[in-house]
């Protein structure tokens, strides 16, 4: 049962969630309405536009619109064909050829060839330059040899390949522009403040800090883009909803809670999708107070998360148990560690945890669920004696605090792992910590890397699929983060924009906005 103090919580989180706060537009973007540009809801303030940082949402967002890959994910979670028209992968499953479009140009006009791509997958892999994907790319060797193919050889097999390199990450960067950088230079690059030359259907003009980023279309695309400038706006979501309503925003993720009453405006379209990511408090482990399991197992146990779902999301979501979203690699018989503050208390005292001690939770605001979930978890958690000091940073900030180990727990989200299982091993592998992968909590489990390494090297799917299940449990086991929800994507567009195809990633929007049309 919700203990009072918790449903107290939940009822001003819930309060909070449904405000509605200021929507004056940003300055110098609420002209921007005339019927060639397109107004953008960013649901957090960029940091910087470099494929080399460290994933992240509102970067990821620009950087869709301005760069290109070679494969992304649609709105299906299947893979979509972007600078590699197709590609092979050999019987091994090591070995992937990809055969790039012709006749591609940069925008600023010069040709693109697969040496761009060759440079671009060289830098990534090399933790020398301060690429945050060298993980996923660790061993692998790459070969251009054409103009027209692009090889890659993986040191170790892994069928699941593609969902490494497939979304709003790996992207192709520009030789002629950035091949003389000095490789332990290059991640300091002025070029990725103001990314000038891309691939994508946009070109980057300008970010005016706080209020709006500023693209153009890419006279050189491979296809004529119809939209000729958008604007992409860091306002809070409720400020973002008020504007759906006055036609300030053409395009918005929406909370939950804001479905009804967006629904019931005027010209305004909403769709939902699964996300292929989830929402979670990463702890940091090598901090010995976290090490503990029965700690991060009772802290799980403490929050309600049910209540989450049901109260934060209005039931547009799921609790989530695992770091695996793929549904045919997670088993049934997970431990949901349901909410029992009586065992919380029991596990806090067998691990000898200080009621004294407090920890600090640090999260990005502006998103309703996540600012509410934040409040609902210091609540819940010092219901059964851990004290929590709440702290809102901004991207950079945490970012630091991942890389110094200066923070104790860290909520954030997003991901694309429901396109294969494998996608979720950066999150949670041994090899994969922080910076140079996207395993924060620096969570390891050696039979959990055993597992998933040999589920990745058969293309049996039967056998794969038990290995990832196998794998599955043991996280789930080790608590290798406070999993909190699986929510639904909501997107809500006005109805001046058609061809808009909504995806469960949220980063991932905006995967085919090459096809995106302006009505008068």
């Amino acid at each position: 049962m919700t203990t009072p103090r918790v449903l107290t919580s939940l009822a001003v989180a819930a309060s909070l969630v449904l405000a509605s706060a200021a929507c004056s537009a940003p300055p110098g973007a609420q002209s921007q309405g005339a019927s060639e540009a397109l107004n953008v809801y960013l649901y957090q303030k960029p940091k910087r536009f470099s494929p080399l940082d460290p994933p992240t949402g509102p970067d990821q967002q620009v950087m869709q619109l301005v760069y290109d890959n070679l494969v992304t994910v649609d709105d299906g979670y299947e893979y979509e064909p972007r600078l590699a028209e197709k590609w092979e992968v050999s019987r091994d499953g090591a070995g992937f050829t990809f055969h790039l479009r012709k006749g591609l140009k940069w925008s600023d006009g010069t040709p693109f060839t697969s040496k761009d791509v060759l440079f671009s997958y060289r830098l990534l892999a090399d933790a020398k330059s301060g690429s945050a994907m060298a993980g996923k790319l660790a061993g692998a060797s790459f070969e251009a040899p054409d103009e027209h193919t692009f090889v890659v050889r993986l040191a170790k097999p892994n069928v699941g390949f593609l969902s490494l390199i497939a979304g709003p990450f790996m992207f192709v960067m520009p030789e002629h522009v950035l091949g003389k950088e000095p490789l332990d230079k290059v991640a300091g690059s002025p070029f990725f403040n103001k990314p000038t030359v891309g691939l994508g259907p946009y070109t980057f003009v300008q970010y005016k800090t706080d209020q709006y980023v500023e693209l153009a279309a890419n006279p050189h695309y491979r296809k004529p883009v119809a939209i000729k400038k958008i604007f992409l706006k860091p306002v809070s979501s409720d400020v973002a909803t008020a504007q759906l309503g006055t036609g300030e925003m053409d395009l918005a993720q929406i909370s939950p809670t804001d479905l009804g009453a967006v629904s019931a405006l005027k010209g305004v379209t909403v769709a939902a999708k699964p996300s292929p990511g989830f929402i979670r408090i990463a702890l940091d482990l090598t901090d010995k107070r976290f090490a503990d399991v029965r700690v991060r197992r009772a802290l799980l146990h403490a929050v309600d998360r049910a209540a989450l779902v049901d109260k934060l999301l209005a039931g547009k979501g799921r609790v989530q148990n695992s770091s695996f979203v793929a549904s045919w690699a997670v088993p049934d018989g997970l431990d949901d560690y349901a909410y029992d503050p009586a065992k919380a208390k029991a596990l806090l005292a067998e691990a000898g945890w200080d009621a004294n001690e407090t920890v600090t939770l640090s999260w990005i605001p502006g998103q309703r669920d996540r600012d509410a979930a934040a409040t609902v978890v210091q609540s819940a958690l010092g219901a059964v004696g851990v004290q929590v000091k709440l702290k809102q940073v901004q991207s950079a900030e945490l970012l630091e605090s991942y890389e110094k180990r200066t923070f104790d727990l860290a909520l954030f989200g997003g991901g694309t792992y429901a396109v294969d299982p494998s996608s979720s091993m950066p999150i949670v592998s041994c090899s994969a910590f922080y910076p140079s992968g996207g395993n924060i909590p620096r969570f390891c489990d050696k039979a959990v890397d055993e597992l998933t390494a040999k589920a990745n090297a058969t293309t049996d799917q039967a056998e794969r699929t038990e290995l990832y299940r196998q794998a599955a449990r043991k996280e789930n086991e080790q608590a290798a983060y406070l999993w909190l929800y699986n929510p639904d994507t909501l997107w809500a567009h006005s109805g001046r924009l058609h061809g808009f195809k909504a995806s469960g990633d949220f980063a991932a929007g905006f995967w085919n906005a090459d096809e995106w049309t302006l009505a008068g």
